[in-house]
């Protein structure tokens, strides 16, 4: 196996890590304004294709995260939690049909049912963000009980993802998550740039 077999996946966790702090920073302004989410919601533009692609790079990255543990560590025990990750990321980003459903559907209907659709997107947001918490703990847990036998960089992410978790699970500390998940990112960047033959192999 070569180095760039990860090259991508790579190169896609430093995107994130530059676009993500971009897109919460300007979506922190919505917080606890309905007026301004909802103007936001009834519109697709730039800052639904910023969410999209975190979401969508996110889900790229961790299932090649599984790989490598899988392929080079034979380490499968975050396999299945990985998998959640990724139908949840998918749940999360659903929740652009209903900036499309505002964009498309008649005035008078979405006025209607403004109070359904900022409560349903409220609602799918925090229990992702919850839930996420909830996967990053466990994936930090399991990677730190294995500790010993996994490399510098996967112990440090483990951490992280425990943070993560911790963070994410509050919800009240979850807007911390703009400084910490970048960085995570960036650590799976380092770790999917390393040689293979730098790996410590078990």
């Amino acid at each position: 196996m070569q180095n760039k077999d990860y090259l991508l996946p790579g190169v896609a966790a430093i995107f994130v890590a530059v676009i993500s702090p971009i897109y919460w920073i300007e979506m922190s302004s919505s917080v606890g304004d309905y007026d301004i989410l909802w103007q936001d919601m009834m519109s697709l533009g730039f800052s639904d294709i910023l969410f999209a692609s975190i979401l969508l790079l996110t889900i790229y990255i961790y299932l090649n995260l599984k790989n490598i543990l899988n392929e080079q560590l034979n380490f499968n025990h975050i396999d299945l939690l990985v998998l959640i990750m990724v139908a949840i990321n998918i749940l999360w980003m659903s929740t652009l049909f209903i900036d499309i459903a505002s964009a498309v559907l008649s005035e008078n209907i979405v006025t209607q049912n403004k109070d359904a659709f900022l409560m349903i997107n409220l609602s799918v947001s925090i229990g992702a963000i919850v839930i996420l918490g909830i996967i990053d703990l466990l994936i930090g847990i399991l990677l730190l009980a294995k500790s010993t036998e996994l490399p510098t960089l996967l112990k440090i992410f483990a951490i992280m993802s425990v943070i993560q978790g911790v963070l994410g699970i509050t919800v009240v500390f979850a807007a911390t998550l703009i400084f910490i998940f970048p960085i995570t990112m960036i650590i799976l960047a380092m770790f999917f740039l390393r040689k293979p033959e730098s790996l410590e192999l078990v």
